[in-house]
């Protein structure tokens, strides 16, 4: 498993959301993208002309080419998001920052959602217990990126990017290792 390392500066991302209970993650996410996409996305891919403020932010942001997993008490708030470009938040929307941070960047190639899920096991069950190690968690949430083209091919190309601090240099280290109890949260609910 590949992983680099980047700075970022602060992100704001705009999208729509669900939330998921940790233990049907990986079938839950996959289901709110279809219901999403036949909703949001099926006229408008065909059109490419938006009909609703929605529609236009989609097209606008980039809606689609990221998701975001927020962590919180008992689930997951998981977003479908693209890069906030100012203006409008129109009605059903919302906006998510992330911190100026370092990222974890992880990347697969392959058909979804099965490639994904496979990097996000490996993330929290091979570099997090060993690399992962030398990092604290920046916030409580990850990112999942993904790239135009046929999202069934073998060729395919996504990632997961974990915002992280080296440990000692984490704002609110007193909080404790954000990313050690989003893993320990996940193992309990048998996702890893």
């Amino acid at each position: 498993m590949n992983v680099t390392y980047e700075h970022k500066p602060a992100m704001t991302f705009i999208g729509f959301s669900a939330s998921i209970r940790p233990e049907e993650g990986y079938q839950k996410c996959p289901e709110f993208w279809d219901r999403e996409y036949s909703r949001k996305y099926a006229r408008l891919w065909q059109t490419m002309k938006p009909e609703t403020p929605v529609e236009a932010a989609i097209l606008e942001n980039g809606i689609g080419l990221f998701a975001i997993c927020d962590e919180k008490e008992g689930a997951f708030e998981y977003w479908i998001a693209g890069l906030y470009r100012g203006g409008d938040v129109p009605q059903g929307l919302k906006l998510y920052t992330f911190p100026e941070s370092d990222w974890a960047m992880f990347s697969a190639k392959g058909p979804l959602p099965g490639s994904l899920q496979a990097l996000n096991t490996r993330v929290w069950q091979e570099w997090y217990p060993g690399e992962g190690q030398q990092y604290a968690g920046n916030g409580n949430a990850m990112l999942e990126v993904y790239s135009p083209g046929d999202m069934q091919s073998p060729d395919y190309e996504c990632g997961i990017w974990v915002p992280v601090c080296r440990d000692g240099n984490q704002p609110g280290k007193e909080d404790g290792n954000n990313a050690s109890e989003i893993v320990s949260t996940m193992t309990v609910m048998g996702l890893l």
